[in-house]
């Protein structure tokens, strides 16, 4: 894998993956979300460490590991697009009703960062 992909998905996608999977299998067993998993799935995204270990956001995160990028613009573009669809979803999630809708949402949105990810490996690894 190339090394720059491999940070990207150690430094972002890693923790907010493993989150959201691991929420999403407590969600299939029926229920909405409770609000301490809601809580953990908005850390996974909104409170990374940066590169000096300050929370950050995902989307503030992609911005210092993307200028690092020499990958195809259009892609750095699409997954972009996915990291900010995924922290509106998990910021949204907090202000929504107890009918798990905005949970189920933000899982989604969550787990779609694992497609974009692959479709922008496409344009590094051979």
């Amino acid at each position: 894998m190339h090394p720059w992909l491999a940070r990207l998905r150690h430094d972002l996608l890693k923790h907010a993956l493993w989150c959201a999977r691991d929420l999403g299998e407590c969600a299939d067993a029926g229920g909405p979300l409770k609000p301490a998993d809601l809580q953990a799935l908005r850390r996974s995204l909104l409170a990374l460490p940066d590169g000096e270990g300050r929370p950050v956001t995902a989307a503030q995160l992609w911005r210092e590991l993307r200028a690092e990028s020499c990958a195809d613009p259009a892609a750095l573009d699409a997954f972009e697009a996915a990291v900010l669809r995924a922290e509106a979803a998990v910021r949204a999630s907090g202000t929504e009703g107890g009918d798990g809708s905005g949970g189920r949402t933000a899982l989604s949105a969550v787990l779609a960062l694992e497609s974009a990810f692959f479709l922008l490996a496409q344009t590094l690894d051979p």
